[in-house]
């Protein structure tokens, strides 16, 4: 349904809930703007990081219960990793440096294990960083709020009561926003690394084991 659809009381209401979200940000000051944008960027960051640990999961998932089962390794499997991601860059590793030292192999597949595992955690740190940043933000525009303020009293004095509203306002307006944004940001930080963590256990067992099929496919 569109908006011009709506019947209209419920146009009234959004039109009106539009409106004191603009007034309020207006009131918050320039401090408003790093706000928004940085709560915008970690909530992209997470719905990105969401999708990617969606699909890295079923991939590592379905890799993993086939090598369970594998014994040796044949073309069909190598067809099979060669159209995979992240679990066929480790197998691609794997394979390809099957006959070389055993020892070298295990710092090979270590160094690609790693690369992965980077990836995995890519992000995490900036939606962590934008967390712990929007209540300093927030305590800035506190900062300047106080500066508006005061300053209000120092032209006018406090007998009118309406002069220091604005720096007021906005002191308590980012303090408000800078939190509003940050505790949900951290919440879904952490919910974010637990499942990359437990991404990554997984992504060992599957590179450990096709380690272990290299070490049986040379008599080791």
């Amino acid at each position: 349904m569109s908006t011009a659809q709506l019947p209209g009381d419920e146009m009234d209401y959004i039109n009106g809930q539009i409106a004191s979200i603009a007034l309020t940000f207006e009131q918050g000051g320039i401090v408003m703007w790093p706000i928004l944008f940085f709560s915008v960027y970690a909530g992209a960051l997470i719905v990105e990081r969401s999708i990617r640990y969606r699909i890295v999961q079923r991939e590592i998932l379905r890799e993993l219960s086939a090598i369970l089962e594998l014994s040796e390794y044949t073309q069909k499997d190598h067809e099979r990793f060669k159209n995979s991601e992240v679990t066929g860059r480790i197998a691609r590793t794997v394979f390809s440096n099957c006959s070389i030292p055993y020892s070298d192999l295990v710092d090979k597949v270590r160094n690609a294990f790693a690369e992965e595992s980077a990836q995995i955690e890519k992000h995490l740190g900036a939606i962590s960083v934008i967390a712990t940043l929007l209540p300093m933000l927030g305590l800035l525009g506190t900062v300047v709020g106080m500066i508006v303020a005061f300053n209000a009293i120092a032209l006018h004095g406090t007998g009118d009561p309406k002069i220091l509203a604005n720096g007021i306002s906005q002191a308590l307006i980012t303090t408000e926003a800078g939190l509003v944004a940050s505790i949900p940001l951290i919440y879904l930080h952490q919910v974010l690394s637990a499942r990359a963590e437990r991404l990554i256990r997984k992504l060992d067992g599957f590179a450990t084991h096709l380690t272990h099929i290299c070490a049986q496919r040379r008599g080791e």
